[in-house]
């Protein structure tokens, strides 16, 4: 399977061991595997680590829940943006949506799989 590498924040990691310790956790929250890489973006307050992801995550496991997709206007707007903004999280879009902020947030429902 195809895999590729980003960049995910991290909070501050101060020094290898830090990294070490965090950074493989971080990861794997994201379905990922850490490279080894990280470094510091913003002093004292953010780091990034460099982590190995799937194309596609497959697996008889899944989990559904809700994120946050900026304002949605219709089912035609849910369609044309959920597939995106769901494979920015590694998971699909479910075609669910609702608006939780009337012309400022919707959400989108997406599904892991792992």
């Amino acid at each position: 399977m195809s895999t590729f590498k980003v960049n995910i924040p991290a909070g501050p990691l101060w020094n290898d061991q830090d990294a070490n310790e965090k950074a493989p956790k971080v990861a794997a929250a994201h379905q990922g595997k850490w490279t080894g890489q990280w470094n510091t973006v913003v002093e004292s307050e953010m780091s990034v680590i460099q982590v190995e992801l799937q194309v596609k995550n497959t697996g008889t496991d899944s989990f559904v829940t809700d994120v946050l997709a900026g304002p949605l206007w219709s089912n035609e707007d849910a369609k044309k943006f959920g597939p995106a903004i769901a494979a920015s999280y590694g998971a699909e879009f479910t075609g669910q949506w609702k608006t939780i902020v009337e012309g400022k947030m919707s959400v989108i429902q997406i599904k892991y799989s792992f």
